[in-house]
């Protein structure tokens, strides 16, 4: 469960970056788009910097994967 739930917090630290932005997202915005409280948050990322840092990660992955997968179809 707890890699689900890290899940929601990378998905609800996305929406609340491409509705606030980088610089007004808090940890509040982010336990409000997900129904729970700020220590919950904190259960899964050290704060705001932390979960845009795996957010970043993420991405990065799937955009990797994507061009393997690419590359491998030529």
């Amino acid at each position: 469960m707890g890699g689900d739930r890290l899940t929601e917090v990378l998905d609800a630290t996305y929406d609340c970056l491409t509705r606030y932005g980088v610089r007004r997202t808090t940890v509040d915005d982010i336990a409000g788009a997900m129904g729970v409280s700020r220590s919950a948050v904190y259960q899964y990322v050290r704060g705001k910097d932390d979960a845009v840092r795996r957010l970043a990660e993420r991405l990065h992955t799937r955009a990797l994967e994507r061009a393997r997968r690419a590359a491998s179809a030529d």
